[in-house]
């Protein structure tokens, strides 16, 4: 990402699904929202599910390189981050720390993936990207970020209809200092997803998906 588009998100992001090594998510999918009703969906029922993360880049406690636990400090004693309770308030649910989780569906939210043309990129590397815009029930935005589009990521969401989103201060998408993507391990990924919900600092639910393109 370049300076400019680094200044035009709020934070790091990362499109993938469900079942990718460094998530293990296999959600037990509850309360729905479908024009018959609330259905309960099993995994098997919608495999690979569509999922975005947005890593908070300005939260208590998180550096460059992720979040820092308090000296001492014990799981009851995390500080609350602004961000997180914030969002739960609008219906989203903190993750637990194993692989399975209900998610709920929120009303309101919606995940909007906006074109981001680069042609230089694109003539050279042959990318394109977009803007994936997190907003909450009152059309405000909650956060920014800027991924390369993936086809079938999108053609899945939107399939489905909706997209798991998952926000923290640690989902696995900071590496170490100077790590390169290709260091930075799916297995290493997953540690550092799991410790953030451990901590209680990921929250996420089912957000209705809307295509720009």
């Amino acid at each position: 990402m370049s300076q400019y588009q680094f200044e035009q998100v709020d934070d790091l992001g990362r499109i993938l699904f469900c079942d990718d090594p460094a998530l293990q998510l296999e959600c037990v999918l509850g309360g729905l929202e479908t024009a018959e009703g609330t259905v309960t969906l099993h995994p098997a029922q919608t495999p690979r599910l569509p999922t975005a993360l947005f890593e908070f880049r300005h939260a208590l406690g998180v550096g460059y390189f992720g979040y820092v636990v308090p000296k001492g400090a014990s799981l009851d004693e995390i500080p609350e981050e602004p961000q997180i309770e914030g969002a739960i308030l609008f219906g989203m649910r903190r993750l637990p720390p194993d692989v399975y989780c209900e998610l709920p569906s929120l009303p309101g939210w919606e995940l909007h993936e906006i074109p981001d043309e680069q042609p230089k990129l694109a003539q050279s590397y042959g990318y394109a990207y977009s803007r994936l815009e997190l907003r909450t029930p009152d059309g405000e935005i909650y956060s920014r970020t800027w991924v390369p589009h993936d086809p079938e990521w999108a053609a899945a969401a939107l399939r489905h209809g909706y997209v798991v989103c998952l926000c923290g201060v640690e989902l696995g998408i900071r590496g170490l200092y100077a790590m390169t993507d290709a260091q930075h391990t799916p297995g290493m990924r997953h540690e550092s997803f799991r410790r953030g919900c451990a901590l209680g600092l990921t929250i996420g639910g089912l957000v209705t998906y809307v295509d720009h393109r």
